[in-house]
């Protein structure tokens, strides 16, 4: 965890500046699996996020998602920042966000950080495909159970409006 705090520390400092009518709006349709807490069995479900583009390398984003759950489903609600590693067509990444969760007698929290890697592979300039894997830390569990934490991971399309 130091690492990647390290990590996106020393992005802001390195990051290039986007080239002159480089579009910054990237939007995200996110096909959902996994375990979003240690008290559920794995499950899936679907987001829609975006992305903007502050430098060569620095993103903020931001998504919406839904799980079957319980109770009427797991919502989530997430606001972060992400930190390309490489702008080839294959892009790695790491992400660390903030995340409300709806739900919380199925999770048994509903405020967590999330950590991801992933990478998009961009076969043009409009669109992509790529494939994220995140854990999920309760922020505020239930009765102070620190083995509540959860992992999913997420295919997605991507898709950059204003790219020729």
């Amino acid at each position: 965890m130091r690492l990647l705090a390290a990590l996106l520390l020393a992005f802001p400092a390195t990051a290039a500046p986007l080239q002159p009518g480089a579009p910054h709006l990237q939007l995200r349709l996110e096909g959902l699996f996994g375990q979003p807490t240690t008290q559920l069995g794995a499950r899936g479900g679907a987001a829609l996020g975006a992305g903007w583009r502050m430098t060569d390398q620095l993103w903020l984003i931001a998504d919406a998602g839904q799980r079957a759950a319980p109770g009427g489903g797991i919502g989530s609600l997430a606001f972060g920042i992400q930190a390309t590693l490489d702008a080839t067509p294959i892009s790695p990444y790491v992400e660390v966000a903030m995340v409300d969760l709806s739900n919380r007698r199925a999770l048994g929290y509903s405020l967590a950080t999330r950590t991801a890697l992933g990478a998009d592979w961009m076969f043009s300039r409009a669109a992509g495909i790529g494939v994220v894997v995140r854990t999920y830390t309760a922020l505020d569990p239930e009765n102070d159970n620190p083995t509540l934490a959860g992992l999913e991971a997420a295919f997605r399309l991507v898709l950059t409006p204003g790219a020729l």
